[in-house]
């Protein structure tokens, strides 16, 4: 992680003043904003630049923008900020008897998240000054930011777990298959087996771990397939399939309704099947309103068992 080890030992105040600048693209309105004049606001971004010997911002007369490095800064000066606010924020509520703070989720793409939203609500209603923040993306993004810590938990969909995280397994779990034009011949098929999907053009997970899976199911290595695309997440990855470009490989319940007339859902058989599970670092100690979330979700996963 080169680019956030560059920013550990700054001042966050001289990173609140690098982001605003970066906000606003202009020198006068970031030092308004900011409450402090303009020729100090400039001293401390050009102390900054010097002391990472790199050129942060460009200035020109339509406004400032940010250099290649500027960019990398603000992406981890934006996390860095993030997490400091929630520190202080937990620190400061921890004589309280309520649990406040924000927890920071990571969430693939599951109908799954509903009981977690589920969970979320039952705790805030005990705690209404909680607060709760949700980024999207597949299992290696919110991995790398789990590992960063910059998300407390994340909710991730097998087929395989990630070393170095504790795990909770929420009730639910996805079939795999492909997501097809309805006018294709494979959707006039229930369940679609290896030889009917082999030598299809496919629309694929980026995921490394969801490479091998497929490839185990396939019965030949991920690179024999007739893969067309990769995708990130699903919504990009229909429209790919509505346009005719090929099948998406993916899991039940993750079209959107959107496409309903024109694509449908077919899985394989042999079935295979991911679980969803709650993931943190191992051996990390979970601020009081991550942990407080953990034991809900736990609890409400119990009972659904009973």
């Amino acid at each position: 992680m080169p680019e956030y080890g560059i920013v550990c030992g700054m001042d966050l105040r001289i990173l609140r003043y690098f982001l605003a600048v970066a906000d606003e693209g202009n020198i006068t309105r970031a030092a308004e904003r900011l409450h402090v004049s303009q020729p100090a606001l400039s001293t401390q971004l050009a102390a900054l630049e010097d002391e990472l010997g790199h050129k942060l911002l460009e200035r020109s007369a339509r406004g400032i923008t940010l250099t290649e490095k500027g960019i990398a800064l603000r992406r981890r000066a934006d996390d860095l900020v993030d997490l400091a606010e929630r520190v202080e924020a937990e620190i400061k509520a921890s004589d309280l008897d309520e649990i406040v703070g924000t927890v920071s989720i990571g969430a693939g793409e599951t109908p799954a998240f509903r009981f977690v939203a589920r969970a979320a609500d039952e705790l805030h209603r005990k705690n209404p000054r909680l607060c709760f923040s949700v980024s999207s993306g597949n299992g290696e993004d919110i991995v790398a930011h789990l590992r960063e810590g910059t998300f407390d938990l994340g909710v991730l969909i097998g087929p395989g777990r990630y070393d170095g995280f504790d795990y909770l397994t929420l009730p639910y779990t996805h079939h795999w298959g492909l997501a097809v034009r309805k006018d294709s011949p494979l959707a006039a098929k229930k369940r679609l087996s290896p030889k009917d999907a082999r030598g299809i053009p496919l629309i694929c997970s980026r995921q490394a771990m969801v490479k091998e899976f497929l490839a185990g199911w396939f019965g030949c290595p991920f690179g024999k397939l007739d893969v067309v695309a990769n995708y990130n997440l699903i919504y990009n990855a229909a429209v790919f399939v509505e346009a005719g470009l090929g099948a998406a490989v993916c899991i039940d319940g993750m079209i959107p309704q959107e496409f309903a007339e024109r694509v449908v859902f077919r899985p394989f058989a042999p079935a295979l099947v991911s679980d969803v599970y709650l993931a943190w670092r191992k051996n990390a100690v979970l601020s009081p309103a991550a942990a407080a979330f953990v034991e809900t979700v736990r609890n409400m996963a119990s009972d659904r068992q009973m």
